[in-house]
């Protein structure tokens, strides 16, 4: 395989480059008190510190909360049980 030139090697990194730019674009929105770019995923805008509404999140309500909690829990206990079981059965 042929080594790339010193302007071929750097002519990938700013093609490299520029592909990140353009995927990090696609994600910047501006920020509403500043005016500056920050990514759509952020709660506060890292130069002003204003707070910012994340792009396609929301919050996970309640009942799911408290059902992936409960069953947490019960996955938890069963677990325990069992260790607690084979301790006692296999000393």
């Amino acid at each position: 395989m042929a080594r790339l030139t010193e302007e071929e090697r750097r002519a990938q990194e700013e093609a490299r480059a520029q592909r990140r730019r353009e995927q990090l674009e696609k994600h910047a929105v501006p920020c509403p008190h500043c005016g500056k770019s920050a990514l759509d995923h952020m709660t506060r805008c890292p130069y002003c510190g204003g707070a910012l509404v994340p792009k396609g999140y929301a919050p996970m309500d309640e009942a799911k909360k408290r059902k992936i909690r409960t069953v947490g829990y019960a996955v938890g206990t069963v677990v325990a049980i069992l260790v607690i079981l084979l301790i006692i059965f296999f000393k």
